[in-house]
Order: structure tokens, then C-alpha cells, then sequence
């Protein structure tokens, strides 16, 4: 598709929408999209989307038909960076929101390292795994203790051979 699908607008004319890319300040991600959906709202402007990706930190997608009504409705927000320059496609996009079905090449014994959480850094093995729900259960192997938790498949990857 290229990044554009048509869409009808009130009028009954169609509009073809893009998806363009908004630099803003870390952690501020999910303020400026409320505050885009607010304005666009109030002042009329033909803003069909705003996507926060929750693994993209410092930007925030908006899906609008031109690139100059993404900027009018940032002019001024304190946090927004600007409009990256360039359209984003469709599926380059899909790639950020779909989960990584990481777990699915999980075999039970085998020993993972995990790479997101609390638990961070730490070597675990892999006691079963929850495709439909794309959970690991795991047991810590450098805690003191026996300890077994519950991490989403995203958040582990393979052990490293060490030899």
C-alpha cells in the first residue's frame, strides 16, 4: 500500500491517509498524543489516528492525509519535537505493534536469559511455555532460592553458549 489507504472523509470525498512519524520527548509520548486528539477535535482538522508504540520510546505515529495538518496541530506543544520528514508504510508499522512470538521457539529445559524486566540480566530455564498467551514460565537459576515466575515471551532470549 505504501503507507496511504483511502478513507472517506464527512464530506462524502476521499482523502487518502498517510502515516507520519513525530518526534517528541521521551516519556512524553502518550501527553502529546491526548493533546493532538484534543486539538484535532476542537479545531476541525482531519486527524484519523494517533499510535503510541509502547517499545518506541521519543515518537509517536499520527495517520492524517498531509504532513502540513500534522504540523499545524503540533505548533507549539512543548514537548513535540517536529514531524519527521517522509511517510511511513504500513507494514513497517504493523512489524512495531504485532508482539514477537518469541516463546514459540521456547522448548522446555532449555535456559533462556532475561532481557526485560525486574529480573534482567538474570539466566532462567525455561519449565513451559504458554504459546496461546505467549507467556514463559521460568525458574531463576541465579537466585538464592528456588524462585519460578511468569515473564511475556518478548522479554527472553536464548543463553549464550559459553565455551
Amino acid at each position: 500500500m505504501n503507507g496511504e489507504t483511502a478513507t472517506k472523509t464527512s464530506t462524502g470525498k476521499r482523502a487518502t491517509a498517510k502515516l507520519y512519524a513525530v518526534r517528541t520527548v521521551g516519556g512524553r509520548e502518550l501527553d502529546i498524543a491526548l493533546i493532538i486528539e484534543t486539538r484535532a477535535k476542537s479545531e476541525n482538522i482531519p486527524i484519523y489516528s494517533v499510535i503510541v508504540l509502547p517499545r518506541v520510546k521519543g515518537y509517536i505515529l499520527v495517520e492524517a492525509p498531509a504532513a502540513h495538518l500534522v504540523s499545524n496541530v503540533i505548533q507549539g506543544l512543548r514537548y513535540a519535537k517536529g514531524v519527521v520528514p517522509g511517510v511511513l508504510r504500513y507494514e513497517d508499522v504493523e512489524r512495531l505493534i504485532r508482539p514477537e512470538l518469541v516463546a514459540m521457539t521456547l522448548k522446555p529445559g532449555e535456559i533462556v536469559e532475561i532481557i526485560a524486566g525486574p529480573f534482567r540480566g538474570m539466566k532462567a530455564q525455561v519449565v513451559r511455555v504458554e504459546p496461546t498467551r505467549n507467556e514463559v514460565v521460568l525458574n531463576v537459576l541465579d537466585a538464592s532460592y528456588p524462585l519460578q515466575i511468569t515473564v511475556p515471551g518478548d522479554s527472553v532470549r536464548p543463553a549464550k553458549e559459553r565455551g
